[in-house]
């Protein structure tokens, strides 16, 4: 009798999809024209390898912008950032900045990550095209009675998370592992593990047992 999957073999296989043996496998089993685009993305990735503060190989699409300034580009793994996404790691010298993005993680087309403290992505994330990551507002907000509310506040994006295209991620947001984030949201509060949110302002609609590419 054949054994029943179980979540932690999921995870496994995951995990084993991008240890060096099975990127070459399934590098070898691609088009001729898939293997010339990872090939260019590799080469674009070691142009920018004085702009990424880790060993792994960072595979970057066309038109890449990275600016970084007292601020630290960190890979977990080998990780995605599609063609013309704008990243921006610009803290103050007292206060540095830093980008972690985890194993297996896809920054789709046109994506812009903004960070002036701390932006972390987990592994094995899909991040759709245009969507807009930020943990500051750029600009101080000053309340009714003269309170001023920190111009930035920390972003995580757990393991395993599927965002969906045009959405925008606000400062101080947890997203919690194993949740999807429908198209078009604007998240600007904390979401619980295994959830489904949407909407402007995104809310939490459903429970689910996660997600599959």
């Amino acid at each position: 009798m054949d054994r029943a999957i179980s979540p932690s073999d999921v995870q496994k296989r995951n995990r084993t999809g991008y240890d060096i043996w099975s990127l070459a496998r399934k590098f070898w089993a691609r088009p001729w024209h898939e293997k010339w685009q990872t090939l260019c993305g590799c080469g674009r990735g070691l142009l920018h390898y004085f702009q990424v503060d880790s060993h792994p190989l960072v595979l970057m699409g066309r038109g890449v912008k990275i600016e970084k300034r007292h601020g630290k580009l960190i890979a977990g793994g080998v990780c995605v950032i599609r063609p013309d996404c704008r990243i921006a790691v610009v803290g103050q010298p007292d206060s540095p900045a830093c980008l972690s993005i985890g194993e297996g993680t896809e920054i789709g087309d046109r994506t812009i990550i903004n960070v002036a403290r701390s932006v972390t992505i987990g592994a094995r994330c899909s991040i759709s095209w245009d969507c807009d990551i930020s943990d500051t507002d750029f600009h101080q907000v000053i309340l009714k009675g003269g309170e001023t509310p920190p111009v930035t506040a920390a972003v995580v994006i757990e393991d395993d998370v599927w965002i969906g295209s045009h959405c925008i991620i606000l400062k101080g947001v947890t997203i919690g592992h194993h949740s999807v984030v429908a198209a078009g949201s604007v998240v600007h509060r904390s979401v619980p593990p295994y959830s489904l949110v949407a909407g402007n302002p995104a809310r939490r609609i459903d429970t689910i047992d996660g997600w599959r590419r």
